[in-house]
């Protein structure tokens, strides 16, 4: 998903990536994005490779985040038993993507095998990839044997992953929960963030705005209403499932509501900052006088005596009571 098959991103783009068991993402990097991945279902490893000949190998569980900067070598591989799925931002509405298959393929063997030490015939002549065509994803061979396997050391601790689904939320009201993956909590973020938000039924998220970023809301649960107003007077609603998307340019009025009075919904909110500014009407509103608001709104400055003064930000509501 980009700006040329959804004109509206600006500074954000994404992939659903779905690896069948055995299924590998090739290494890759992406030159002109960082990006962001939110692990929904299955069991994966992979290997981040950087400067300095430096790399880190870990495995990748349901509820964590990863995070890959700018230009930063990555794969991901599928070492479960069940179809893996992750939710893929980057900071940019065009990302590009080059991959190892096809940058070995546009290269001299002859250059390669000098590279490595290797006479000819060498490896990469035996290997004999000619083609600049990435593979992108690619699977293991049937006949590969699970002994063969690197053990990978524990390393939840590394600075690349976050276990975003597994903390208790620092948002927490009547209306719904927000587990926040910013800056503050997951230092090594660099242009992108995430709310992992869960609505009760009828939950509503407070209309806001975000000044210093775009939001991507991906359903990972349930339904989501969603309602944006833009500058030109325009307002867009709408009701999307499980999988669909939908975008908030930033400083866009917006806010988010479950509208099934049973059940819970789950929203990842994807934001193009690594620590997005929350900006809430409930708030806004009580920050002005009586005669402001009743200028504003052709009222008697009097009607507004009985408008709740909330200084501070709801952020969830519960939709009943």
């Amino acid at each position: 998903m980009n700006a040329d098959n959804f004109p509206i991103l600006s500074g954000m783009g994404a992939v659903l990536l779905l690896l069948k068991k055995g299924g590998v993402r090739e290494p890759h990097w992406h030159p002109n994005a960082s990006e962001l991945g939110y692990c929904i279902t299955g069991n994966a490893k992979m290997t981040i490779f950087m400067t300095n000949a430096r790399h880190v190998t870990f495995t990748i569980n349901p509820g964590q985040l990863i995070f890959i900067p700018r230009g930063y070598w990555h794969d991901i591989e599928n070492i479960g038993k069940e179809e893996a799925k992750f939710v893929i931002v980057y900071d940019n509405e065009r990302p590009e993507d080059l991959g190892i298959t096809g940058s070995v393929g546009s290269m001299s063997a002859r250059v390669l095998d000098r590279i490595f030490g290797t006479k000819p015939p060498g490896f990469f002549d035996q290997l004999n990839y000619k083609s600049s065509q990435d593979v992108i994803v690619g699977a293991k061979p049937a006949d590969f044997s699970s002994s063969s396997r690197i053990e990978v050391p524990n390393t939840d601790t590394n600075s690349y992953k976050y276990s975003l689904g597994s903390i208790i939320p620092q948002i927490q009201t009547s209306g719904g929960t927000a587990a926040l993956g910013t800056a503050t909590f997951f230092p090594i973020l660099s242009g992108l963030a995430l709310f992992l938000i869960r609505l009760k039924p009828s939950g509503i998220v407070e209309p806001h705005t975000h000044p210093n970023a775009a939001e991507l809301n991906y359903v990972v649960n349930g339904k989501v209403r969603f309602t944006v107003f833009g500058p030109s007077g325009e307002v867009e609603s709408s009701e999307i499932g499980k999988g669909q998307v939908f975008f908030v340019p930033s400083g866009y009025f917006h806010y988010l509501e479950n509208p099934d009075n049973v059940n819970g919904s789950d929203i990842a909110s994807f934001f193009n900052n690594e620590s997005p500014e929350f900006i809430g009407v409930a708030g806004g509103l009580s920050a002005y006088s009586n005669e402001v608001l009743g200028s504003t709104f052709n009222k008697d400055p009097k009607f507004f005596s009985s408008l709740p003064r909330l200084d501070k930000d709801v952020f969830i509501a519960s939709g009943t009571g």
